[in-house]
């Protein structure tokens, strides 16, 4: 768990802040350098200069009702007995809040660029920028404010989950399984290295970790369905004919370069396994290891693929076993045209 943040800024009743005018040539400087600040991101994320500005009003609205209730009797610049900045009481209370939103701020910006998946989905972008602004926290009467930073990062974890979920939707398959495996052997590491060097946690990995397991069971179960399905969506044999190996190697590249059917190296039990099961189901009269050396032969090399003694193949594949099969079938024809330039 995450510690809230705020700055309090310890000052004697005789002392008083002391603003110092840099140079002109330094204030340049020193403005090129911060062009892109907490308020430009914040901005950026919220939607615009007009949501900012509400934003931030009701951030200084904020500010000024958490000053002390004596605050004016004990000014001097209210009062008209000083004319600086110094002299304002309120300034200590202001300062140690304008440096906690700045602070927070930055904290959150981190957060966002750690999750670029999140800064990439603007709406929920917007969202999570609103949720910021409601973890700043004022406490009344004594001018302090702080920024619930174990909140924020479970509302960025939770958007994050969101948004990976409906980016899982529109991913192939196993492509889902494999990152969701790979990410949470990663997790594995970390907590092993914290360990090891008995880190605390502060990432949330037993979060993301149930998460990403009840993921990894979904994708399981979806790819062992569609699996009992594809026998009876792929199986497409020419009539009175066999279907040979190098076209049922055609037939199921041109299905991976598509998008309708998975890679063979994302297959969760490994690339020999996928095509140990694809065997299984066509009932092919081969092994895995001759299956795997005809497709890697196709597959791998386009020489190979679109040569002339293959036209005969790839004009089977289109026009036979890929019907149905839009995207794949349009694949094969382009390649079935160069191929047959190399008979001329």
């Amino acid at each position: 768990m995450k510690q809230n943040i705020g700055i309090e800024i310890n000052m004697k009743d005789n002392e008083r802040i002391v603003m110092i005018e840099p140079e002109p040539k330094l204030k340049e400087f020193l403005k090129t350098q911060t062009e892109k600040n907490h308020t430009y991101y914040l901005t950026k994320f919220i939607g615009g200069e007009k949501n900012y500005q509400i934003a931030y009003k009701a951030v200084e609205d904020a500010m000024e009702k958490s000053l002390p209730d004596d605050i004016k009797d004990r000014c001097s610049y209210c009062k008209g007995e000083g004319d600086e900045v110094g002299d304002k009481a309120c300034g200590k209370y202001i300062l140690q809040m304008q440096l906690t939103f700045m602070i927070a701020s930055s904290e959150f910006i981190n957060l966002i660029f750690r999750n670029r998946f999140i800064y990439d989905d603007k709406p929920k972008l917007q969202k999570l920028t609103i949720k910021f602004f409601d973890c700043l926290k004022f406490i009344k009467n004594e001018g302090k404010m702080y920024f619930e930073l174990d909140k924020m990062c479970r509302y960025t974890l939770s958007s994050g989950f969101l948004t990976l979920s409906q980016m899982f939707a529109k991913s192939d398959t196993l492509k889902s399984y494999q990152i969701i495996n790979n990410t949470l052997n990663d997790i594995h590491e970390k907590e092993v290295q914290n360990k090891v060097l008995q880190n605390k946690d502060e990432d949330y990995l037993d979060l993301q970790k149930e998460f990403f397991e009840g993921k990894l069971r979904y994708y399981r179960e979806k790819i062992f369905i569609e699996e009992k399905e594809q026998p009876k969506r792929l199986k497409k044999k020419g009539k009175g004919k066999s279907t040979s190996i190098p076209q049922y190697a055609l037939y199921y590249y041109y299905l991976q370069q598509s998008g309708d059917f998975g890679y063979f190296e994302n297959h969760p039990n490994g690339k020999l396994r996928a095509i140990d099961k694809l065997i299984e189901k066509e009932d092919l009269k081969t092994t895995t290891k001759y299956f795997q050396k005809v497709y890697n032969k196709l597959a791998h090399y386009a020489t190979n693929r679109i040569a002339k003694n293959q036209v005969a193949n790839i004009d089977f594949v289109a026009n036979t076993m890929l019907i149905g099969f839009p995207k794949a079938k349009k694949i094969a024809l382009i390649e079935l045209q160069e191929a047959k330039t190399k008979l001329r």
